[in-house]
């Protein structure tokens, strides 16, 4: 048995250890996501390669990289263990490079967008020039309404932080949008919202 600690940037140095040893085993991961939020999931793995993984309740994820994404948090990697079910084929050496190309997107992209829990709109005034958008942008900007936030974007499209600050990060540099101030909730609206969770909240567990 394998343990230990990570802080930022340290996930890719887990993995490529494991990668280099070839080894076969089971790989638990807990820690803080860089796009916030907590991340639990155990991973199986045999000769370099991703066969299986399982995500702890409350874990919101778009893809791989979103859990393997961490700010820090604690690893263990038990040798030998081997999974009952084999449902997927994926080179660890390729996780790393895209971990890695995300963090470095993340990083160049965090100091102009801020939080993910800014609120974005788009500007009236914005680029006068006609447009092609992916269908990806397409989402995004169908989403800048002013009282979303990022967070709830990538929730909603499914498509994770980094590809929504992508795009918002686009937008922002062509002029087509911009932070706004969040919306402030009602105190009526938010004692409601209190005692549906109160009353609710079990319901929506998993």
């Amino acid at each position: 048995m394998i343990e230990g600690k990570f802080g930022n940037c340290q996930v890719d140095e887990v993995l490529q250890t494991i990668v280099q040893g070839k080894g076969t085993g089971r790989l638990n991961l807990a820690g803080t996501s860089i796009f916030g939020g907590r991340v639990q999931a155990t991973f199986y793995i045999e000769d370099s390669r991703i066969v299986h993984f399982e995500v702890g309740a409350g874990t919101a994820y778009s893809s791989l990289v979103d859990l393997f994404s961490l700010r820090e948090g604690d690893f263990s990697f038990a040798s030998g263990e081997t999974a009952k079910t084999r449902d997927q084929s994926v080179l660890i050496a390729d996780i790393v490079l895209q971990v890695t190309a995300a963090l470095d997107e993340w990083n160049s992209m965090r100091q102009r967008l801020g939080s993910l829990d800014a609120v974005y709109a788009l500007r009236a005034d914005g680029a006068t020039k006609d447009l092609t958008l992916t269908r990806e942008q397409w989402w995004v900007m169908a989403s800048l309404d002013g009282k979303t936030s990022m967070r709830e974007i990538a929730r909603k499209t499914g498509k994770g932080s980094v590809v929504v600050s992508k795009v918002l990060y686009g937008f922002m540099e062509a002029g087509l949008a911009a932070e706004v101030e969040a919306p402030a909730v009602p105190q009526d609206a938010e004692r409601e919202q209190s005692q549906r969770r109160g009353f609710f909240g079990l319901w929506s567990r998993k």
